[in-house]
């Protein structure tokens, strides 16, 4: 086995474990995305949530952690859909904002 093979290797198992993690942060922002749909009293629509950007961002204390914005569906009224905007800045919840609705 070369050095080389050995950076493939390397290089394979990171993009893996980047792979893994982003799904547990993904399952992370449905269960927030859902938690605020129900306290605002709207529907989240298909239980989806889709990444839109994800890049470096300091916090308050000026740790720098990876910030990821999704984006989600939801109805008021079960007619309509709106869109909604979730960010993480590492694995805390930095904002949820939701488009104009009808109530």
């Amino acid at each position: 086995m070369t050095i080389y093979d050995l950076m493939i290797a390397f290089g394979v198992g990171c993009i893996g474990l980047l792979i893994w993690q982003n799904a547990g942060f993904r399952d992370r922002a449905i269960a927030l995305a859902k938690q605020h749909c129900e306290q605002m009293d709207v529907q989240l629509l298909d239980d989806t949530i889709s990444l839109m950007k994800l890049r470096l961002k300091k916090d308050r204390r000026g740790n720098i952690a990876v910030a990821r914005c999704y984006e989600f569906e939801f109805s008021s009224d079960g007619d309509r859909r709106y869109r909604g905007e979730l960010t993480l800045h590492g694995i805390r919840l930095d904002h949820v904002e939701l488009a104009p609705h009808r109530v």
